[in-house]
């Protein structure tokens, strides 16, 4: 039975949990989310052909009507020892005990756990049905996922950050390697050469005309403080008056197209920013949408590494 199994760790507070919003949840369903969605972000790009796309979704991940190729575990290697858990704010970048919101996490405590404390460490295993290769597609998935994504509530905005050791000793070592890494999966899972030319999709993609990625080699000290520097940037008065462009949750719109994250080198955490475009976005607010990227490659001496210049 072909299997893919990692060890993933926290970088910054995972907000993640079932039926009771106060116990924190190690949920497979919420993994299988977030590759479906990277999923479509990559096959996306390939092609306009809804009923095709659909089609390979379902071989690969399943739906009402078919079983799907892959299994995903998620768990605690050592039941018997307890998940560190805390409470932290999910809006960080707020002033005042009164403005924060507090909720259970399972975390990484800095000073507070050593480096190969376990509490913090889990397993996430992708198994294929009997006699069946590991699709190629959920590996992208899953690999593109840890390069720019997160998981749980806030994962657009620097929470549920994940660190794993799928690259063993490819792992980066330094910013600039962390750039040549996400540029050199990009490239291997989405061919540029290969892409036809598409319209404005009707979902995220990350084929490069519609689509950014900007990662930042300014460093900080955590994830939290990473994040007062990013709503820094969107409080501005450039961008505040822009709020429903970024999915204020006030507006009704569907989830931000700006997905925010950082990865953890050494002891320093960087910013890894993305947006992706679809056909409820007008030109002018794509427009504002890269004046933002732009200002954050800027404010956090970063670079470019995928679409940007293209992506009009």
């Amino acid at each position: 039975m072909p299997s893919l199994s990692i060890k993933l760790k926290t970088v910054s507070p995972l907000f993640l949990n079932g039926a009771d919003k106060n116990q924190p949840e190690l949920r497979a369903a919420s993994v299988r989310g977030q590759l479906r969605y990277w999923f479509r972000a990559i096959e996306g790009a390939k092609t306009q052909d809804l009923q095709k796309l659909w089609e390979v979704e379902e071989a690969v991940f399943g739906s009402t009507q078919h079983g799907s190729q892959v299994s995903v575990r998620f768990f605690n290697p050592d039941p018997e020892k307890e998940i560190a858990i805390a409470s932290n704010p999910l809006l960080p970048h707020r002033t005042g005990e009164r403005e924060k919101s507090y909720t259970n996490a399972i975390i990484d405590p800095p000073q507070k756990q050593k480096e190969e404390d376990k509490a913090r460490i889990f397993i996430l295993q992708l198994v294929s049905r009997p006699g069946q290769d590991l699709p190629y597609q959920a590996s992208n998935a899953l690999l593109v996922w840890l390069m720019l994504g997160g998981l749980g509530k806030r994962s657009r905005r620097m929470m549920g950050a994940l660190d794993s050791d799928m690259l063993g000793k490819n792992r980066p070592n330094s910013p600039n390697a962390l750039i040549n890494l996400i540029s050199m999966v990009l490239n291997d899972v989405l061919d540029t050469k290969k892409l036809p030319t598409l319209s404005v999709p009707s979902f995220p993609t990350l084929h490069p005309n519609h689509s950014r990625i900007v990662i930042g080699r300014k460093d900080f000290r955590s994830a939290q403080e990473a994040n007062i520097a990013l709503f820094s940037i969107l409080r501005s008065n450039e961008f505040r008056q822009h709020e429903r462009v970024f999915g204020h949750a006030m507006q009704g719109r569907r989830a931000s197209p700006l997905i925010a994250q950082v990865r953890k080198i050494g002891g320093a955490y960087y910013p890894v920013l993305t947006i992706m475009r679809s056909s409820d976005l007008k030109d002018r607010e794509w427009g504002i949408l890269n004046d933002f990227m732009s200002r954050c490659e800027k404010e956090f001496n970063g670079e470019t590494v995928w679409g940007g210049r293209l992506a009009k």
